[in-house]
Parts: C-alpha cells; sequence; structure tokens
C-alpha cells in the first residue's frame, strides 16, 4: 500500500468516527505512522485530505452501488437492491452517518471544493435513481426519484440515530410506492 493510500485509509477512518473538525492532521499522521513532510507532500492540507477522502469514498460508494443494481433484472428488483444496499451499509461496522453530509453540515460556509464534492456525490446519487426508474415521462421520472431520494435520505439520518423500523419490508414498500410499483412487490423473497 502506498503512503497516500495509507494516509486516505488513516484519514476516513478517523473522520468517520470523529468528525472532521475533531481530527488534527497530528492525530492522522501519528495513526498513519507518516512524517509531516509526507502529509502535506500527498495533501496540501486538512482541507485537501479531506476533498481527497470524499472523492475516493465516492468512487467506491458509485462502483458498489452501482454494480449492485445492474445485476437486478427489473425496476422491482432494482429498487430492492438499492434499499437492501443501503440497510447492509447501515449494518456494517463502518457506518457513522454520511460522510457527505456531515462535510456540509462542517464545511457549507467554509470550503467550496468540499461542499461540492458532497453535492456531487448527492446528485449522482439521485441520476442512479432515475435510472432505475426511468421512463418515457421525465417530469414524473424526476418527481418520483426526487421522493426517493428524500427517503433514502431520511433513511442515513435514522439509520445514524438507530431509529430505523423493526420491518424493513415498510421501507421497501415505501420506495416501490414512490416509484408507482405495487407495494404488495416489496414482499417478494429477496435474492
Amino acid at each position: 500500500m502506498s503512503k497516500q493510500e495509507q494516509i486516505l485509509d488513516v484519514a476516513e477512518q478517523l473522520f468517520n468516527l470523529h468528525g472532521y473538525t475533531a481530527v488534527g492532521v497530528d492525530w492522522i499522521r501519528d495513526s498513519a505512522g507518516v512524517s509531516k513532510t509526507s502529509m502535506y507532500r500527498h495533501f496540501r492540507g486538512k482541507n485537501k485530505l479531506i476533498a481527497a477522502v470524499l472523492h475516493r469514498r465516492h468512487e467506491v460508494f458509485e462502483r458498489q452501488l452501482t454494480d449492485c443494481i445492474r445485476a437486478a433484472s427489473d425496476k422491482e428488483a432494482k429498487l430492492h437492491a438499492l434499499v437492501d444496499w443501503h440497510l447492509a451499509w447501515f449494518e456494517s461496522p463502518r457506518f457513522h452517518g454520511c460522510m457527505f453530509m456531515h462535510a456540509v453540515a462542517e464545511f457549507k460556509a467554509s470550503d467550496r471544493e468540499i461542499l461540492d464534492i458532497a453535492k456531487h456525490h448527492k446528485q449522482w446519487l439521485k441520476g442512479l435513481i432515475q435510472e432505475c426508474i426511468a421512463t418515457t415521462d421525465t417530469k414524473t421520472t424526476s418527481r418520483q426519484a426526487e421522493a426517493m431520494m428524500m427517503l433514502l435520505e431520511g433513511m442515513i439520518v435514522r439509520a445514524e440515530f438507530d431509529d430505523l423500523p423493526k420491518d424493513k419490508n415498510v421501507l421497501r414498500e415505501l420506495m416501490l410506492s414512490l416509484a408507482g410499483l405495487p407495494a404488495d412487490k416489496a414482499l417478494k423473497p429477496l435474492n
């Protein structure tokens, strides 16, 4: 593993667990076992490191979620895959909320680059949803995707509070309903 990847791995873990403001460059440097010179050779400052972490995190999300959805055969299966991928993420030990949402909360007024990366991630996710439910009626597709994006964002926040419904079929039913599909399809056995 390169020093740059090592720094990114450690920074992502620390930022994810403790937030961006609470984690200093010295903490990252010491945890990664690199020199301050090495840190600044790869990243010109803390905000540039945060931007690099978010870029890489987006790339991982994009690859994983796109692969998961593309493996599904139809619209219903794609929506199940979308919800189930998120539910699996919420259950993973690495889930501590959305790093993009947290970045906006901490840097909205102070760092345009970080804000733009976070916005790009959310716009990409909405675009992926639109691909899943695409119809010839682009206005309806856009409105449905917006509602489904709001549901996903709410799921992320509620998962961070450990407050999702016990019956996960409720979330699948909501997603299908927002797409204009019969909610009883949510009760099909999932692969």
